[in-house]
């Protein structure tokens, strides 16, 4: 296939055309060249980076023939017709961005864009059929009360969990939510849950042509014909349901292991959410006994963090209750945002509770 067929993207707010994009001092103009470079050239093949939030960020080679699929289910799934927009505020160095591109160029789409930062609406002023956001990006706009989001048609979130508390704000908002579920090797999302509104879902529908199943571990494994080369097993926990909907518990790589109980962290963390003021983990520290124990991490003090642990403790189990609370001035993370877990546990060996409880 010639990949040069679709030359006819806009990078411009206004009108479409390649030579564009040095009008677009908001935007990051070389990665943006460089993947459209990458993508009209005679190649079959494009070179995608991993996010490294399991480990060292890595390249790989992917189809472009893959990504066009990948793209054609979202344009099917959403409905999107030539001339409609679609909104790119996410970096086009991970996959994320480079597929909003892709469907636009699939879809014949107005590319609509603005910075990759925690505040992508801030200049928005006309009507978006599909924007993609991480879920920092939409807590954000969302705590701001933007006054922008009436502009927003159908929104996917991904890139990181919707959590409880996302979740119960997006359910006053007009526009149509979908948080994702993929990674860099399933070309973005296979599978989304609508958030809100009368079809609102509580677990994620695999898109056409998606076949899953759990591995010993309890693992999703997962085929996306025309995208996937044959299986893939992720580290994700998950739940399959009659239906052949699923959920996601956590994820194995995470698993606290403490007096031989296995613990999923993410779960904790939702029970306890609605309690902490600041960004939180939880994680584990070495114990004589048990091995690993259940601890608090927090992103600076929160409030009342002399009575923060005692306040949990009705919450959770007595084998995962948090015994101590550490805090950080901040989490390691990954260029994507991602929380990096293990460096995270390899820093709190040097350092001392701020509170611990009986």
């Amino acid at each position: 296939m010639d990949f040069r067929q679709y030359r006819t993207l806009s990078i411009n707010r206004e009108n479409y055309s390649d030579e564009t994009i040095d009008q677009l001092p908001d935007f990051d103009k070389d990665s943006l060249r460089h993947f459209l470079k990458d993508w009209m050239n005679e190649q079959p093949e494009i070179t995608v980076q991993t996010s490294g939030s399991t480990g060292v960020p890595k390249s790989m080679q992917v189809s472009k023939n893959a990504m066009l699929a990948s793209a054609r289910r979202t344009l099917r799934f959403f409905e999107l017709k030539p001339g409609m927009t679609a909104l790119l505020c996410l970096p086009t160095s991970f996959i994320a961005g480079k597929m909003m591109v892709i469907r636009a160029l699939l879809g014949q789409l107005k590319l609509i864009t603005a910075p990759p930062s925690g505040h992508p609406l801030q200049n928005l002023n006309t009507d978006i059929d599909l924007a993609a956001f991480t879920p920092m990006q939409m807590l954000n706009e969302l705590n701001n009360s933007s006054p922008r989001l009436h502009h927003l048609k159908r929104v996917i979130i991904g890139g990181g969990k919707v959590n409880a508390q996302l979740d119960r704000m997006l359910q006053n908002q007009t526009f149509a939510a979908y948080e994702t579920y993929g990674m860099t090797e399933t070309l973005s999302h296979i599978a989304l849950r609508r958030i809100n509104g009368s079809e609102r879902q509580s677990a994620f529908v695999p898109l056409e042509n998606v076949s899953i199943h759990t591995d010993p571990r309890g693992c999703l494994a997962l085929d996306a014909t025309g995208i996937t080369k044959g299986t893939i097993v992720t580290n994700d926990l998950a739940e399959i349901h009659s239906d052949g909907t699923f959920v996601i518990l956590g994820r194995s790589d995470h698993i606290i292991n403490s007096g031989g109980l296995k613990i999923s962290p993410e779960i904790l963390e939702e029970k306890i959410r609605h309690l902490i003021t600041v960004p939180f983990v939880i994680s584990a520290v070495d114990h004589d006994s048990l091995g690993q124990q259940v601890v608090l991490v927090t992103q600076g003090e929160p409030a009342q963090s002399d009575i923060l642990l005692n306040q949990i403790k009705p919450l959770l189990p007595p084998h995962q209750f948090p015994k101590h609370l550490y805090t950080l001035p901040h989490f390691p993370k990954t260029e994507s945002g991602k929380i990096k877990r293990h460096a995270l546990i390899a820093s709190l060996k040097k350092k001392h509770p701020l509170y611990s409880c009986q």
